[in-house]
Parts: structure tokens; C-alpha cells; sequence
């Protein structure tokens, strides 16, 4: 059976401002529906939100300033995702061998799965790797193949030793309220996670966090949102660790009723 094609990718949901770059890395806005192919990019401004639907089934979600650019290694026709800036999380559907992969190109080296969930991010002279579900294979210049299971992570860097860490475990929300006013806040309330040095909240419209709608960061265990309408979401949390590791999430379902909002 022939194998299905992961280019061109489709934009399946836009939230704010975003651009599609061409080859030559022309910008023009990125709209919902809009299909980008090989050797194209996505770049997102600071306070949007993009996920790709690829070919063969495989997601790419795309937080605030992030870019990637889409290409298919020629050899052996593996879709890669160029990680040039930010921060990429992928759902990879499960590959049929080791030589059917999934890449993640980052300035440190390459990531290869096979199918898993996972996030990565740059930063100055390092690449963070968190894998949530399945496992992901990270590789080095001159370094050999080193493994990274679930609910682990890795400080990729260019140099040193290369070794996995547990991730901590997702954050317990503990309550939340809102506040009246022609902007009304929404916050969140979570037990303080011992080893966490910043928490994350992200909120989206369907549970698979394709369509994410707003998130915050927070050194305390309190994360506050505004400009969301009423409605029922889903709330993503996570903490980070010493080392900027991003660990396991917890899924909460809340119906958000701001106080100001009117009953018709």
C-alpha cells in the first residue's frame, strides 16, 4: 500500500497573527486552510497559536514567536520540521519501521520518533526535550543515538554528556474565581508543585489542544487569563523544573461564566 504523503501540511487552527514563508521567505499572512509545503515556514507573532495537520496524519502545534520550515530528507523521503525558533510540540502517529521516521531538526542535532507526543524548544546553545508519551531518539555529530522514553526529558546541547531526567509530574489545580469589570480576570489556583520554578496554564476550545486559545506563565501557582468569552474549555498545566524542563500536564474541564457576562 502506498504510503500517505506528510507534504503539503494544512493549517487546521490559527489563533492570532501568524505568516507563511515561501522559499525565497516571502511573508504573507497565515490564514486557517492555507496548505504549506516543502521548503515553506510558519512564523508566529507573541501571542498566537498554530497547529499543522500533515499528510499522513502527524500535528504540529506552534506557540507565540515560533518558526519552523517543512522539508522531506531525500534519501529515504523522512518529513522533517526545522526548528529555526521558538518552541514546536508534535503528535506523531506511530511510523511502521525505524526507517519510517518523523524528524525534528534542531540547531544542536536531530530528533527522530516514530510515533509519540513530544515537545522541543530552543534556546542560546541547547535544544529542551520533553516526551510525553512514546520515545524519541536524539542525535549528535559524532555522538551516538541516545533514547528518551516517556515522561522524560533532555538538555540537548552541543557539547557534554547527554543524559535523560525524570519530568516532574503535572501541577493539581486547586480552585479558581473571577473578577467583575468591563475586562473581567479569570484565575486559576494550583497546589504549589514541589521543584517547580514557573508554572504554565494554556486554554483551548477541544481537548487535543490543536485550537489554544490563550496561556500565561507564573513563577507563583496562580495563572490568570482575560478576554475569554464564555464558554466551556479545556486548561493544560505544567511546571518547569531547575533546569527549564517542562514536565507532564494535567487536563482540567471548566465552564468559564465571567461575572459579567448576561443570560439571554
Amino acid at each position: 500500500l502506498c504510503r500517505a504523503q506528510p507534504l503539503p501540511a494544512v493549517v487546521q487552527h490559527l489563533t492570532g497573527e501568524a505568516w507563511k514563508l515561501d522559499i525565497q521567505g516571502k511573508v504573507t499572512p497565515l490564514l486557517e486552510g492555507m496548505t504549506i509545503d516543502e521548503r515553506e515556514g510558519v512564523k508566529t507573532s507573541a501571542s498566537a497559536f498554530v497547529s499543522l495537520l500533515l499528510g499522513d496524519g502527524s500535528r504540529v502545534v506552534l506557540p507565540s514567536d515560533s518558526q519552523v520550515r517543512l522539508r522531506v530528507e531525500k534519501k529515504l523521503s523522512i518529513p522533517q520540521v526545522v526548528l529555526e525558533h521558538g518552541q514546536a510540540e508534535a503528535y506523531v502517529i506511530k511510523r511502521a519501521s525505524d526507517h519510517d521516521r518523523f524528524q525534528i531538526v534542531t540547531p544542536v542535532g536531530v530528533l527522530g520518533v516514530r510515533g509519540t507526543h513530544f515537545r522541543v524548544r530552543n534556546e542560546a546553545e541547547r535544544s529542551l526535550l520533553e516526551v510525553l508519551d512514546g520515545q524519541v531518539a536524539a542525535n549528535r555529530e559524532r555522538t551516538g543515538e541516545i533514547k528518551v522514553d516517556a515522561r522524560q526529558g533532555l538538555l540537548f546541547k552541543k557539547q557534554g554528556d547527554l543524559n535523560p531526567v525524570e519530568l516532574l509530574p503535572a501541577p493539581k489545580l486547586m480552585g479558581q474565581d473571577g473578577q467583575k469589570g468591563d475586562a473581567p480576570v479569570w484565575s486559576l489556583y494550583l497546589r504549589p508543585l514541589p521543584g517547580a520554578q514557573r508554572y504554565r496554564a494554556q486554554v483551548a476550545t477541544d481537548k487535543a489542544f490543536m485550537n489554544i486559545k490563550q496561556e500565561n506563565f507564573s513563577s507563583a501557582p496562580k495563572m490568570s487569563f482575560t478576554g475569554l468569552k464564555a464558554s466551556f474549555y479545556h486548561v493544560r498545566l505544567s511546571a518547569y523544573d531547575e533546569n527549564g524542563l517542562e514536565g507532564e500536564t494535567g487536563v482540567y474541564d471548566i465552564f468559564y461564566y465571567p461575572p459579567t457576562a448576561q443570560a439571554r
